[in-house]
């Protein structure tokens, strides 16, 4: 139980300072016209980067300027246009033809470093769940409160020299009924 709820700590703590501490960003992927580089479903891992430094053959997220703001589209450089604005043009790895709009730096997320198949959908769902005050209870407040309360039990248990008497006494002589036992099977 314990082994699980630190998994589940740790990996809590992963997914939300490791993209702190790096610079990055962390998107689920909804279409395939990244496949099979990033198929749907995926976890893809963002760094912001500057526009400049973007060369042909990245994979940007972008926020298309024809589209809401909040959408987040990851797609292979394919020209740079450094023209009297820079701009991209981009096209998915499984789509035929190119995006019909250039991308315009200013419009730049982040390059896209490196994506965890499958991980995106069940991030999503967890934090769409976590929004809510009984969810995050549940996802982050019991979990916390078992651990703690554990370690707290572990601790005490530890530092009392009675208890770890009792218990190793206790542990002896479990093994001397089971030696008996054996012994007696053994004679009979």
């Amino acid at each position: 139980m314990n082994l699980v709820l630190g998994v589940l700590v740790v990996a809590a703590v992963l997914f939300v300072l490791l993209p702190a501490v790096f610079a990055s960003s962390i998107a689920a992927v909804y279409t395939g016209s990244m496949a099979p580089e990033m198929r749907v479903g995926a976890l893809a891992v963002m760094r912001s980067v500057d526009p400049a430094e973007i060369a042909v053959g990245d994979v940007i997220a972008y926020n298309p300027p024809w589209d809401e703001p909040d959408v987040v589209v990851s797609h292979r450089v394919i020209e740079v246009d450094r023209g009297e604005e820079l701009r991209f043009r981009t096209q998915g790895d499984a789509n035929e033809d190119p995006d019909l709009d250039y991308v315009p730096a200013n419009h730049v997320v982040g390059r896209v470093e490196f994506s965890i198949p499958n991980l995106g959908f069940v991030l999503s769902r967890v934090a769409s769940h976590a929004r809510s005050p009984l969810g995050f209870i549940l996802l982050v407040g019991v979990p916390t409160v078992l651990l703690i309360g554990s370690a707290v039990r572990d601790m005490f248990f530890v530092s009392s020299p009675v208890r770890r008497r009792v218990a190793r006494r206790a542990r002896l002589l479990e093994r001397r009924k089971k030696r008996k036992s054996l012994w007696r099977l053994a004679i009979s």
